[in-house]
Formats: structure tokens, sequence, C-alpha cells
């Protein structure tokens, strides 16, 4: 009897369903957002079209005119469609712009998938490419950001599989040229890889003059429908790009701090872990060696490359470009098999790496798919929201540590609660009875490096102070010990005060 074997397309089929789930459950638990320009320029910058923010109440970005609006607006039009349906939550709200962010992501990475999995010879490799490609780590925390650099990215990579598809219809070059310009809008910085692009259609694939022209003459109508867009968005004839630009050159690139020219080249190591960031390095390395025509890395260098000399540096710059690291390191995997003689000490090896890989990328991926973006700020105003929305809410927290307005500038308004009094004290020994107030709930909010002065966190061990919860959960917590994928110093903690002469 013949043994049956499950065929390929019903693998990545299952592989797609699997990533369903696994981005729904992600997007469900990432609150908030990973950085303030998710929120603070696209979020809040929406609320200005749904008449919840005025001007004066956004980010400074909006006076310069540096925001492209197609973002805002697309977000503008979710939470309006949200409204008219009674789904006023908002995080309810935010979770259906993610859920979005993640079938769009899904969607372009099973095309993209498509696009190149005739690259792959052997079946077995190919079905590890397919579970890179959904489930490395950090792809579904990434993916269901509604942020630019993940809409950015997934546009990017759709225009890369749609020129890799073996189509050859006429409107193909109009259509990457239609995704290149999108990717443009969502984020400017994209500019880098698609430079690279080009330079690679130029000098590697000699595509025909009329054939870029093609490309070309779409990005501009594209980029002229953003002029339109912005002008609608600001009330006033607007180049964002431009503004943009001039807003770069007057700065010098280092409006926000700088980093030294190798930051990129340490969190390509430390980011993912030193386990995976290891290898995704060298699989870059190897394929400048040995694949130097490889269209992923002309599109990667110029855009690391030139990031490197901008004075000020994040790793969540490099996000577009992460949809590329599975087929990377896929074609190093390749590589390496090539060169070494099959030996069975380097086979044993090859599997104690592959399966210390595979666990290290496991206990990440189910982590970061059960905590809030970043240190979990939203986590906190979530719970206040679904414990004590209907009440009265006496905040005190200490510095750097109000979930609704991190930064002590502008607040988030778009979770603030309606009854909300907050004050604001330095540390924990400046709290006192006379903070919290009579007919209101009275909560702490803390970061864990404040109870290191000893004097001062004897405050909260009290009977008066009730612990409720944190920011990122405990076991999460201790794992990051060994990840270190932010600082559990930052991680908030909740209190909640009870006082009978108060009640």
């Amino acid at each position: 009897m013949k043994r049956a074997i499950i065929s390929e397309k019903n693998i990545f089929k299952l592989i797609v369903i699997l990533a369903a789930v696994v981005y729904s459950i992600t997007a469900f638990n990432s609150h908030g957002f990973y950085h303030a320009d998710e929120q603070y320029q696209i979020i809040e910058f929406a609320g200005l079209k749904l008449g919840t923010h005025s001007p004066d109440e956004l980010a400074w970005e909006f006076n310069k005119q540096i925001r492209p609006s197609l973002q805002p607006v697309i977000g503008f039009v979710v939470l309006k469609a949200c409204n008219i349906f009674n789904l006023n939550n908002p995080y309810n709200q935010a979770f259906v712009l993610r859920l979005l962010s993640a079938l769009f992501a899904i969607i372009v990475i099973s095309i993209f998938v498509r696009s190149t999995t005739s690259l792959i010879k052997n079946r077995s490799v190919k079905t590890a490419y397919y579970l890179l490609s959904y489930f490395l780590w950090f792809i579904p925390v990434i993916s269901v950001r509604f942020s630019s650099e993940t809409w950015s990215g997934l546009m990017f990579l759709l225009s890369l599989a749609l020129f890799l598809n073996n189509s050859n219809h006429k409107l193909k070059p109009f259509l990457i040229g239609f995704t290149l310009g999108l990717s443009f809008l969502f984020r400017f910085q994209i500019a880098f890889a698609i430079i690279g692009f080009v330079l690679w259609l130029i000098v590697i694939d000699h595509s025909k003059p009329k054939y870029l022209l093609k490309i070309f003459a779409s990005i501009c109508a594209v980029l002229f429908f953003g002029v339109l867009l912005d002008s609608w968005y600001y009330g006033e004839f607007v180049s964002t790009p431009w503004n943009y630009l001039l807003s770069v050159i007057a700065s010098g690139g280092d409006g926000f701090g700088t980093s030294p020219w190798h930051y990129y080249i340490f969190k390509f190591l430390s980011y993912p872990s030193y386990f995976m960031g290891i290898p995704l390095l060298l699989s870059i390395v190897l394929t400048l060696i040995f694949k130097p025509d490889s269209l992923m890395l002309w599109c990667i260098i110029p855009f690391v490359l030139i990031h490197s000399f901008v004075p000020h540096k994040e790793e969540r710059f490099l996000f577009p470009i992460v949809y590329f690291f599975p087929l990377l390191l896929i074609e190093a995997y390749t590589i390496v098999n090539r060169l070494i003689t099959k030996r069975g000490w380097i086979m044993s090896l090859n599997i104690v790496l592959i399966v210390g890989f595979i666990l290290i990328n496991l206990v990440g991926l189910i982590a970061m798919g059960q905590k809030s973006a970043g240190i979990g700020r939203m986590e906190i105003t979530k719970y206040i929201h679904d414990n004590y929305g209907d009440h009265n809410i006496n905040l005190v927290f200490c510095s750097w540590a109000n979930p609704y307005n991190p930064w002590h500038s502008l607040p988030v308004k778009f979770y603030l609660e309606d009854s909300l009094t907050e004050h604001r004290v330095n540390n924990l020994c400046e709290v006192n009875d006379s903070l919290f107030i009579k007919d209101a709930v009275n909560l702490l909010v803390i970061r864990k490096i404040d109870k290191e002065k000893i004097e001062c966190s004897r405050i909260i061990d009290s009977d008066n102070f009730i612990f409720e919860t944190q920011s990122v959960p405990e076991w999460i917590e201790k794992i990051n010990v060994k990840y270190k994928g932010f600082e559990n110093s930052d991680i908030l903690e909740l209190y909640r005060y009870t006082n009978s002469e108060l009640e």
C-alpha cells in the first residue's frame, strides 16, 4: 500500500490557515503601539477628519505638513465604518486596524511566496521556506502593526512579487510602478530600497527603457495622487515628500538623537536574539559572496547603507525589509549545503542548529503573540477601561509612567477616559494620602525601576495599595532576560489605592 503524501499545494494551504490563526491571536493581544509614530501620526491624525481631534491636539508633524496622509485617511475610513456599526470601543477599533494589517500581510506574503517558490527545488526546504515566511517570530509581530513601516514594507514586497511573477501581461510594469509608488507614500524612506530595485533592473536584468519608463510613469501618477490626497487632508496645496526632505536637510538627520554607523549591524544580531541574528547576518554575507546578483540583496544593501549614514537610527527603520529574511535564510542554507561535504558530524551539527533555531523561534513566536506592543503601556489603559471605565478615575503616576501621556507632551487622546484626573509625582517617595480623592477609583502607575529605592518602595507595601496588573506578563518578563526585546525596568505596574476614609 502506498503511503499517503500531502501535496505541496495542501501543505501551503494548511500553513496559510495556521498563519491566519496566529496572526489573528497576535493582533488581538498586541494592544497599543510599538512606536509613538504609529499612534500619534496615523490614528491620532485620522481623528482630525473624524472630528475627534483639533489641529492643536496633533503632533508637531501636522503643522510641519511632513506626514503623508494616505495611511491616516485609510484609518479614517476604517474608524468611520466602525462608528457606523456602533463599534465605538477604541480598543476594539484599534484591533480592527491590526486585523486589517494582518490580513494584508498574509495576502502579500502568500503572493510573494508563490512568486519565489520556483527558486527552491528541494521539497522539504520549500516547506521550511513557507514556515519561515509566516512564522519567523518577529514577522507576525510586525505584520499586525498599522504602521508606516509595515504597510510600506508589504507594498514594496508586493511590487517585487509582481515583478518575479511569470506573467508577461502588458499592465505588469504599470502595476509594479503603482505598488512602488504606494510603498513610498506609506513611508518615504523606502525610496532607498526602490533605488536598489531600479539599479538591479538596469544593471542585472537589463530591462528595456520602455519597460522602465512605464514603471516610472506609474510611480509619478501615484505621487500626483498623493499630492491631491495630502492637499485635501491639510486643507491647502501640500507636497509632504518635499516638506519632509526640507525638514531632514534642516535638521541634518539628527533631530531625535544620533547613533554610530554600525548601529544596524548590532541590531541585526541582537534584536531577533543572537542565536537567530547571527544566521541572518551570515545569510546576507553568504549571499553577497556567492550570489551577488540577488534582487533581495540589491534592495537591502542600499536601504541599510543609506540608513547607516543617517545620524538618527532606530531598529523599526529596518522593519520594511524583514520580509526578505526568510528567502535569504533559505538561500544561505542552500549555499552552505552545497559547500560542505556530508560528513556525519557536520550533518549532526546541522540538525542541532536547526532544532535550536526552531525552539528559540517558537518561544519568541508564542511570547510576542501574547503581549501588548512595546512595553505594554496600552495594556494598562485597557485594564483601566475594562474595569473602571464607568467610574471617576484618579490616576497618580511617577515620572515617565503615565500610559496615557508617556512622554509628558501630548496625551494619547484616542484612548483617554472621559472622567480622568491625573497627578504626577517625581518618585514613590512623594506619594501620600493627599493625592487620592473621594468618590473616585484611585490608581497608581509606576515603572519597575521606581521600586529600586527601598525607602520609597515601602509605600506600596502597605495594606492600602493592592497590586492589580503589570504591562507585560511575568512569564514574558522572565523570558525577556535572555531575549532583551525591551527593558524590564520600564515595565509598568498598576496599583489600586484603598482607604476607608475615602470610601
